[in-house]
């Protein structure tokens, strides 16, 4: 049946409530869009609130050197620093000579000057967490020979040695710090297996 054949009153009523319809539908459509759009508003403030929370605590460890090569005052330190604004978790060392692993300094020092006997200042850093130096000095020297004659050894043999050091934040994000090298990579994890752990 055509809505010409109906009364024109009942004709409005159908108008009326197809509009009604329409109208429902309309806003339906609209509280849904509303509730995506906070829904993925909410989202990226949750995700930015994690980046700024990771940021926060975010740690950056350096392995450099001090060194001066004036005849007969020698001194020489392979140091470690965390220059970020969060704890570092020391996972990993490697020290290696030539590209050969060792354990500790005395062995390496040991292929260095054979004639020698090794006697220095160490520190260990695996295992430990590494605060960040913000206004106060938390700098580990590895190394630091106690004699002009041992640190001339180390100095001459710098480019020699290489220092690889694998840290995580307090959120298990992770990096590998090289020795003498600027920026560090980004890791899934820090590996141990397989690899000869630095003692001290």
């Amino acid at each position: 049946m055509d809505t010409n054949d109906l009364p024109p009153a009942r004709s409005r009523r159908i108008r009326a409530s197809d509009i009604g319809s329409f109208a429902a539908l309309a806003l339906s459509v609209l509280a849904l869009a509303t509730g995506a759009y906070q829904t993925r508003l909410m989202q990226a403030q949750t995700e930015l609130m994690q980046t700024q929370s990771r940021a926060s605590v975010w740690p950056y460890v350096t392995v450099g050197k001090n060194e001066d090569a004036i005849a007969g005052h020698e001194t020489f330190v392979w140091r470690v620093d965390n220059n970020g604004v969060g704890p570092a978790k020391i996972q990993s060392v490697e020290v290696k000579l030539d590209g050969k692993p060792y354990r500790n300094w005395k062995e390496l020092f040991a292929v260095l000057a054979p004639e020698q006997e090794f006697h220095a200042q160490t520190s260990s850093l695996n295992g430990l967490v590494l605060p960040p130096s913000l206004n106060r000095e938390t700098t580990i020297e590895m190394v630091k020979p106690d004699t002009a004659e041992r640190a001339k050894v180390f100095l001459t043999a710098q480019q020699r040695i290489s220092i690889e050091v694998c840290y995580c934040s307090v959120y298990d994000e992770c990096w590998i710090a090289q020795s003498l090298k600027p920026g560090n990579t980004s890791v899934p994890r820090c590996e141990r297996a397989g690899k000869l752990q630095f003692e001290d």
